[in-house]
């Protein structure tokens, strides 16, 4: 009884959490229907670049603001490890962009060298300058305007999106425990089946 409830409780989280994307993004599309001008979703390299810089901000504050232990294996199943998380901190802590802190990223500016430095002035210098004149370019400086806040609302959704879409993967194994481990081992035995047959399957 117990573990069914257990199971029931972890279906209608996953219910939610698999909604809230959605959601959010029929919102967006609204607001980005308000905003922007009908050209702007006529010219596909400036939402391209918005995603992408979006996805890569994504990625960088993940990786400045959480520690190894968050994606290491050895604590993804502890009880008190970093993604043992009730519904609600999942949402407001670890899947909230705007929690994670952006001045590592201003620092990462200075250390250019590094990996984590070039994609820092690619996120916060090149894709943004991209961006400001392609829209300049295209339009009047209204119309351009209105294309730069409708770019930067794609990127932030973007962004959120990516840090969401990575949160939920590892909040994910936490809760399903070693079946998560069975089912990555059947899907990695699924794959060498494949393989190694001349289904359609093309990967």
């Amino acid at each position: 009884m117990e573990m069914l409830i257990d199971l029931l409780s972890i279906v209608s989280q996953a219910m939610v959490v698999i909604t809230i994307p959605f959601v959010v993004s029929q919102i967006g599309n609204l607001l980005l229907h308000k905003v922007a001008h009908q050209e702007f979703f006529q010219v596909p390299i400036l939402t391209t670049l918005a995603r992408l810089q979006g996805m890569l901000l994504g990625l960088l504050l993940m990786r400045v603001g959480l520690s190894g232990n968050y994606f290491d294996l050895e604590h993804m199943f502890l009880l008190d490890g970093p993604w043992n998380l009730t519904l609600s901190q999942f949402l407001l802590e670890r899947a909230n962009i705007f929690v994670y802190d952006s001045l590592p990223l201003v620092r990462l500016l200075g250390d250019v060298p590094s990996n984590e430095g070039l994609l820092a002035v690619l996120v916060m210098v090149v894709l943004p300058l991209l961006i400001v004149v392609l829209s300049l370019g295209f339009w009047e400086l209204r119309e351009a305007l209105h294309a730069l806040v409708a770019s930067a609302g794609i990127a932030l959704w973007a962004g959120w999106f990516t840090i969401y879409l990575v949160c939920v993967a590892f909040w994910s194994f936490h809760l399903l425990n070693f079946w998560s481990l069975i089912l990555l081992a059947l899907y990695i035995q699924y794959r060498r089946h494949g393989r190694g047959s001349d289904g359609w399957w093309p990967w």
